[in-house]
C-alpha cells in the first residue's frame, strides 16, 4: 500500500529515513482501550462537528468514508456493538466499543441507506490529532 524508499546509510550509526509518497496517507486509529481498530485509506475531505444532541454528548468529530473502504478490527475482550437510536426510525445505527464505551462510528441502515458504497461516519477522535491536522473542520448546528 505504501511506496517507500530508503537510501543505504553512508554512516552505519545513522538510521536511514523512509519517505512515503504524500498520496499514501492511510490512517490507523483505535478506541480508548485499543481493542477496536479502524484503518482508513486517507484523510477525510472534511471533519464534521455535529452539534445534534447525540453527537454533542458523544464528543465525536465525524469523517466520512465509503463503508467498503473502512477496515475495522476487533481484538479479544471486546465487541463492536451497534445500537439504533429511537429518533432515527431504524435508518441509522451508532457503534461503540463494548469494553471502553467510546463511540466509534455511525452508518445508515436498511435497503436504501445500508449499501456498501454508502458513506459512514468515523469518529476522527480515534486517531491522533496530528494525523488529521489541516483537514477542514465544519460545524453543523442542528
Amino acid at each position: 500500500m505504501f511506496s517507500a524508499t530508503a537510501a543505504p546509510p553512508e554512516n552505519p550509526a545513522v538510521i536511514p529515513t523512509v519517505s512515503i509518497s504524500s498520496n499514501e496517507t492511510s490512517l490507523t486509529g483505535t478506541c480508548h482501550c485499543g481493542r477496536i481498530e479502524f484503518q482508513l485509506p486517507h484523510k477525510p475531505e472534511y471533519i464534521n462537528e455535529c452539534l445534534c444532541t447525540a453527537c454533542y454528548k458523544y464528543g465525536a468529530l465525524w469523517g466520512y468514508f465509503p463503508r467498503k473502504d473502512v477496515e475495522i478490527s476487533v481484538k479479544e475482550g471486546a465487541t463492536h456493538e451497534r445500537y439504533f437510536r429511537e429518533d432515527s426510525d431504524g435508518h441509522m445505527s451508532f457503534a461503540r466499543c463494548s469494553y471502553c464505551g467510546v463511540a466509534t462510528n455511525w452508518q445508515g441502515e436498511g435497503e436504501e441507506h445500508g449499501k456498501p458504497e454508502r458513506k459512514m461516519g468515523v469518529n476522527m477522535r480515534l486517531f491522533e490529532r496530528g494525523e488529521w491536522e489541516g483537514v477542514e473542520r465544519r460545524v453543523v448546528t442542528k
